[in-house]
């Protein structure tokens, strides 16, 4: 309807110029006739858009606008001369534009109006029944011989036909491929979502580099290893959150092609913690071969390696243990038998004070090594005597209150608690206590001077977790690989065994007991058990 309007105003406007220069009046007989035109197609115009506003976009109506466009061609090229008018290639456009809007029906039917009224209007004035609009003698359609009066109408007939047809095999030409366009354009949307999907599910992290070794993608996975957003890294180079060894090997084409292609590395997450990486590289392609870039996928190893660690730290102890458990007893008994000869020897009569005073360092040691032999029987073989319910949040509750009472916390030591109600789990309470003991004075040792010891239970998807931190000297990544080792100790009194008593014990109710550590930033220990319901819960 906007393109009609000014299609008129400029054919007409230029008409009526053409107009007044032969006639030299602006009321001439047939400027009045095109004002005319003029006005009743922006009247119409101003209809057909109330008309739309009101009924929407309908088959019915376009038939109607473009059917009364051809009753305003005809009126024009009547008016312009008839025969003679230059505005017959018209009926030509209208019929174009009904091929786009109603298609090859719709283009034959105005072909066919074209024709008639083009035919009669011809006809008409021919044969005298209709008066030739403002026309001279020489112009007069009865100037012109009937053959050539024929020739004229048959050849606008052929023409409106061909335009028709051609027009509407042009469009719906246009129309098929407009559907296949849009059917591959669905396909394409729904490749690259699942794709995106498969992308932002992958439980690995996956980034692509351009060919300048630019990070272009970067999925949830990645940001949730390495900590880093992905506004943070696309843009920037891999260098900018992964070590020079993954930077090589992402660069190198000799990499990229070796197999296997995968490589394990230490990196450094957003927030400074150190993990594992678990990477492979490959070339990105194009369908024709063509590399644009490189993909990288990865995996945070770091749970992995520290079960690995677990592992060869329980296979080092096991094998201690069975030879300590020989040792310890062998031990015992001749202590046993020390200690109560020098008992039978003191009680003489006949003892000088030099003497009681030796027998009593002798039954002193005799008991140190005792203690020291039980608790390396404890290392050896810890297996639970008396396993019932425990609840650890209550457990830990009493162990703090005789923590806090003992000479190495008093006036140094601040403890704070955060206990989760109902954390109970299943082990001999007797060890339960052993374990919290050991880690609150391992805690305490680590500090010189004042400090903090916080302990915190919890349970994240059955697992009870219970965490000593403490804000010590903390520990190098050298000394956290030997804490678990019998009679390994960084204190200047002590035997060595605290920690890896409580490992053993742990490990005997198969827990675990995770350790994070940074020199000058303390330590954080976290013990994990099997979490059950409370026993008032047991069916």
């Amino acid at each position: 309807m906007f393109l009609r309007l000014v299609f008129v105003t400029v054919l007409l406007g230029s008409s009526i110029l053409v107009q007044f220069k032969e006639r030299e009046s602006l009321i001439a007989p047939p400027l009045l006739v095109l004002y005319g035109l003029i006005a009743s197609v922006y009247i119409i115009t101003f209809i057909y858009i109330v008309v739309f506003k009101l009924l929407g976009s309908s088959l019915r109506f376009s038939y109607i606008q473009i059917g009364l466009d051809t009753l305003f061609v005809t009126l024009l090229i009547y008016v312009t001369g008839s025969i003679a008018s230059v505005f017959s290639f018209l009926y030509l456009v209208v019929i174009v534009y009904a091929s786009i809007f109603l298609y090859k029906r719709g283009s034959l039917i105005m072909a066919t109006l074209c024709s008639i009224q083009y035919g009669v209007m011809i006809d008409l004035e021919y044969y005298g029944i209709l008066e030739p609009f403002y026309t001279s003698a020489s112009t007069s359609i009865q100037a012109y011989e009937e053959p050539y009066v024929l020739f004229k109408i048959m050849m606008t007939m052929v023409a409106c036909f061909l335009v028709a047809f051609l027009s509407s095999s042009l469009a719906q030409q246009t129309l098929r491929t407009e559907k296949e366009l849009k059917a591959k354009q669905k396909d394409l949307e729904q490749l690259e979502a699942i794709n995106a999907s498969i992308v932002q599910s992958m439980d690995s992290g996956l980034l692509t580099l351009n060919p300048a070794g630019i990070i272009s993608t970067f999925n949830p996975a990645a940001e949730v290893i390495t900590g880093f957003g992905r506004q943070d890294v696309v843009g920037k180079p891999l260098s900018s959150i992964f070590s020079d060894v993954v930077q090589h090997m992402a660069s190198s084409e000799a990499a990229v092609k070796r197999k296997p292609y995968r490589y394990d590395v230490e990196f450094k997450r957003k927030d400074g913690t150190v993990g594992y990486l678990g990477f492979s590289t490959s070339s990105l392609k194009e369908p024709d071969g063509k590399s644009t870039g490189k993909v990288l996928i990865f995996q945070d190893l770091t749970a992995f390696k520290n079960m690995e660690e677990h592992i060869k730290r329980v296979e080092k102890l096991a094998a201690i243990g069975e030879m300590a458990a020989g040792i310890a007893h062998e031990i015992k008994n001749p202590l046993a038998s020390m200690s109560g000869s020098i008992q039978l020897l003191s009680k003489g009569v006949d003892i000088t004070p030099v003497a009681r005073k030796l027998m009593g360092i002798v039954l002193r040691e005799a008991d140190r090594l005792n203690a020291l032999a039980n608790d390396f029987l404890l290392f050896a073989r810890p297996g639970p005597d008396k396993v019932e319910p425990v609840d650890l949040s209550s457990t830990i509750a009493d162990t703090l209150e005789l923590f806090k009472k003992n000479k190495i916390c008093q006036n140094r030591i601040t403890v704070d608690q955060d206990l989760a109600p109902d954390v109970w789990t299943e082990m001999d309470p007797k060890h339960a206590r052993q374990v919290l003991w050991n880690l609150f004075l391992n805690a305490a040792q680590a500090i010189d001077g004042m400090g903090t010891v916080q302990a915190s239970s919890r349970t994240v998807d059955n697992i009870v977790q219970v965490t000593v931190k403490d804000d010590g000297c903390g520990m190098s990544e050298e000394t956290i690989s030997k804490i678990f080792d019998p009679f390994f100790t960084t204190k200047t009194r002590g035997t060595g065994l605290g920690l890896s008593i409580v490992h053993r014990l742990l490990e005997s109710y198969n827990g675990r007991l995770d350790v994070q550590s940074r020199q000058g930033q303390g330590s954080i220990f976290t013990v994990h058990l099997k979490r059950i319901d409370p026993p008032g819960l047991l069916s």
